[in-house]
């Protein structure tokens, strides 16, 4: 995985296309990017609050990741390239996400892309949502990769974000720039903060009304169906989900799920270090295609 640029006229494999996708009875132009071959394992790869799908270009452009699986990022409804809907008067209210939509927009996503047995796999939001798909959606997926995931996230729904003397751009990035390790090259997680710069006002706390106010499986976990596979991948550095937030995760869903602990990560794996998280996935992906691999509980850069 190389975090630089192509070459002066080389053009990458990744292709993006829109798609129609009906949630919740409205229709919505998704913006999705791809890389990989047509009949390889879907992975469907959901961003984190507040930001949209080329968080997971580095993945996108991995030729040992997409050798077998037919790598998908989006941008949900509202994010990056895909624009509100313009059948609904979206400006009349703020924007907020609930567990509802949020579930039923990665599902409706994977139907309208017609995808076989995806894997799902989501970071922040989208790593807190794979309880969720798992209690509601559990034979939709093949496998839920869950980064930086818990059952609980509260503290992060702010009413200073409607505040007119706050650059919410440079605040979100900087609220970023904390949780990620700083071991990571500085490039990169200069990148992740610039991705975070680029969202809309109101986008990131309505994102996060899910993640610290309607998302809440502390009670619910042996609701989430045992027979599909979990992987809860939490950064030692990311102090809004840690490590044992993830063991908590996997022991209250049970044999089939497991936690690991990444080490020298926080809360942005694929962004903000994507060559070490890359150490990290592929044992995950390997154990996914069928592969005999061990995957340890606690993982160090090598």
């Amino acid at each position: 995985m190389s975090i630089e640029a192509p070459s002066h006229g080389e053009q990458e494999e990744i292709t993006g296309h829109y798609v129609g996708v009906e949630i919740d009875g409205v229709e919505n132009r998704v913006y999705y990017e791809e890389n990989g071959p047509e009949d390889g394992i879907p992975l469907l790869c959901q961003h984190t609050a507040g930001n949209h799908g080329h968080e997971w270009r580095h993945l996108l452009a991995d030729e040992d990741i997409t050798e077998h699986f037919r790598v998908i990022a989006y941008d949900l409804p509202h994010h990056g390239k895909s624009l509100p809907p313009t059948s609904e008067e979206w400006w009349k209210e703020d924007y907020i996400l609930d567990e509802d939509n949020f579930a039923e927009s990665i599902v409706s996503i994977a139907d309208a892309l017609d995808l076989d047995d995806p894997v799902y796999m989501g970071s922040s939001i989208g790593g807190n949502v794979i309880l969720q798909l798992g209690d509601w959606h559990p034979d939709r997926f093949r496998a839920l990769i869950g980064l930086e995931s818990g059952t609980y996230s509260p503290g992060y729904f702010l009413d200073w974000f409607h505040d007119p003397q706050v650059n919410i751009a440079e605040a979100s990035a900087y609220a970023c720039w904390g949780l990620m390790a700083p071991q990571g090259p500085e490039a990169t997680r200069r990148e992740t903060m610039h991705l975070y710069e680029q969202g809309s006002t109101g986008l990131f706390r309505g994102d996060l009304y899910y993640y610290s106010v309607d998302h809440d499986y502390r009670d619910k976990l042996d609701q989430v169906n045992p027979e599909c596979p979990v992987y809860v991948m939490n950064g030692e550095y990311d102090f809004a989900t840690d490590p044992d937030d993830a063991r908590e995760v996997a022991e209250g869903i049970g044999d089939n799920a497991q936690a690991i602990e990444m080490g020298s990560i926080g809360h942005f794996p694929m962004s903000e270090n994507p060559e070490l998280f890359k150490q990290y996935l592929m044992p995950v992906l390997d154990d996914i295609r069928g592969e005999d691999v061990s995957i340890p509980e606690k993982m160090s850069p090598e």
